[in-house]
């Protein structure tokens, strides 16, 4: 027999279903990403068609089956509404969201996920990052979280932590020394990180996530932190996302 549950969360997708119905999928705090179904939520005057839209963030009563669960009632505590009505800003929202989708599992806690999530939608609708910018540091969070993150603190070999280092694609930094010493990893992955993008990087793995996107780069300082991101995706998340076609 069912029971219901009340979860904490937000919509990463919509779907229409039958006539007048919803299937949506959910990335909650207690139990991770769900899916779930919501009734007559198409409905001219259905009590669930503005909680059912993509990036409504709040409540949820779900009438958990044997299974699936269905929505009976919602109490949103934020609309993200500024998203929708930016063509830019709805691209990089779904991309943040499929990102998101991709690596929550179903039914496990996802709040460091969640968290992130919902920071990074406010700074989106905040305007005061250029969003690239969020991308960059929403990316290097989240694979961070995901247990991809690099040692950008420390040489992998001698722990030196003079930051004048050089990167390698397989894990982290380098320091001068030890990268004269196996130069055949240097000629592999070289890739020298001027010392303002390695203290962005840097920042980025340790903030709070509530003061993670407090700061801005120079154009220079952010096309290197994008070729990095570039090489550290390229290295460790082999996926496609749909979404990332239509970024700027």
């Amino acid at each position: 027999m069912g029971t219901t549950v009340t979860v904490t969360g937000m919509i990463l997708k919509a779907a229409p279903l039958k006539e007048y119905d919803r299937r949506v999928e959910l990335l909650t705090l207690e139990r991770g990403r769900i899916s779930a179904f919501a009734k007559g939520a198409r409905k001219a005057g259905s009590a669930l068609s503005a909680c059912t839209i993509p990036f409504t963030f709040g409540k949820f009563v779900l009438y958990e089956g044997r299974s699936s669960y269905t929505i009976q009632s919602a109490e949103i505590q934020k609309y993200f509404g500024d998203i929708a009505q930016d063509y830019d800003m709805t691209c990089y929202a779904s991309y943040f969201a499929e990102m998101a989708q991709y690596f929550t599992r179903e039914n496990m806690e996802a709040l460091d996920e969640m968290i992130l999530l919902y920071t990074t939608f406010l700074a989106l609708q905040s305007g005061k990052l250029p969003f690239s910018l969020i991308r960059i540091i929403y990316e290097m969070r989240l694979l961070m979280i995901e247990g991809q993150g690099l040692e950008l603190f420390e040489c992998l070999h001698c722990h030196n932590t003079d930051t004048r280092s050089v990167y390698f694609v397989a894990g982290g930094l380098v320091c001068d020394k030890c990268a004269a010493k196996e130069k055949e990893l240097a000629d592999s992955y070289p890739f020298i990180l001027q010392k303002d993008v390695l203290y962005s990087f840097q920042y980025i793995l340790t903030a709070p996530v509530e003061k993670l996107y407090s700061f801005l780069v120079t154009d220079e300082v952010q096309k290197e932190m994008e070729r990095f991101m570039r090489a550290y995706k390229g290295r460790y998340l082999t996926h496609q996302f749909k979404s990332e076609a239509f970024l700027a």
